[in-house]
């Protein structure tokens, strides 16, 4: 299996922990620094617990003939680690571990991709790891932006630098209220225009601040492609249960 590492915290499979400013009246996240919001936002899930995601790929580009797959996300979490596994069409497995940081350390993630991937795979979709990880919201916070609306909810805005060490970035709408992503528009090195869009759609609250994303849309700067992935199954249960 090849093996990339990141010194950045991943958030399992579309599963995102967000802090209710409703539901500690200690913190109003439209106020507090925007180093303090992230801290909140990247909180991640510190219990035993497992979760389940399950959905459908689709792939449009204005050349190409139209691409469909299955997709399947199964997470554990504990105090100390995250393990996730994504399965596209039954054939092509992408493991991931995610150890959290300890002592003032970063927290370090292994990305597994497979040894002989079938086509299509995961890239062929127009996706990233990122993606189905959230891993973007972790990226190091370089500065806010002026505030402004993603379909129509107010949103603070962050821009954080890819950590490749290409130069390039990507900026992150985050609800003002709830903390929760909405869309992301990377960034190369230099450029005026995004050469990629996340839209973030239909996310619903479960147990311990966690939010399910029903529904994912991708696309190209150039217009030529789209990706849209809905989840039409996500459960998330104590360990045991």
């Amino acid at each position: 299996m090849n093996r990339f590492f990141f010194a950045f915290l991943l958030t399992a499979a579309l599963f995102v922990h967000a802090e209710d400013a409703a539901d500690n009246k200690e913190l109003d996240l439209d106020k507090v620094s925007p180093q303090e919001f992230l801290q909140v936002v990247r909180d991640p899930l510190r219990t035993d617990a497992w979760g389940e995601i399950t959905g459908r790929i689709t792939y449009a580009h204005e050349d190409a003939a139209l691409r469909k797959g299955v997709i399947r996300v199964r997470v554990t979490f504990s105090a100390t680690s995250m393990h996730a596994q994504i399965v596209l069409n039954d054939k092509n497995v992408y493991g991931m571990e995610q150890k959290n940081p300890t002592d003032g350390k970063k927290a370090t993630v292994t990305l597994d991709l497979p040894e002989k991937e079938e086509k299509p795979g995961l890239f062929d979709f127009g996706i990233e790891p990122e993606d189905l990880t959230f891993a973007f919201i972790y990226w190091d916070f370089i500065e806010e932006m002026p505030r402004s609306e993603s379909r129509q909810r107010d949103c603070r805005v962050m821009k954080l630098a890819d950590p490749t060490g290409k130069g390039g970035h990507v900026l992150v709408w985050f609800n003002t209220k709830y903390g929760f992503p909405l869309e992301a528009r990377w960034f190369e090195k230099g450029a005026l225009s995004p050469w990629r869009t996340l839209q973030l759609k239909g996310a619903k609250k479960h147990a311990n601040g966690l939010w399910f994303v029903k529904e994912m849309r991708l696309e190209g700067a150039d217009k030529k492609w789209k990706t849209q992935v809905k989840f039409d199954h996500a459960e998330i249960n104590s360990v045991g249960d």
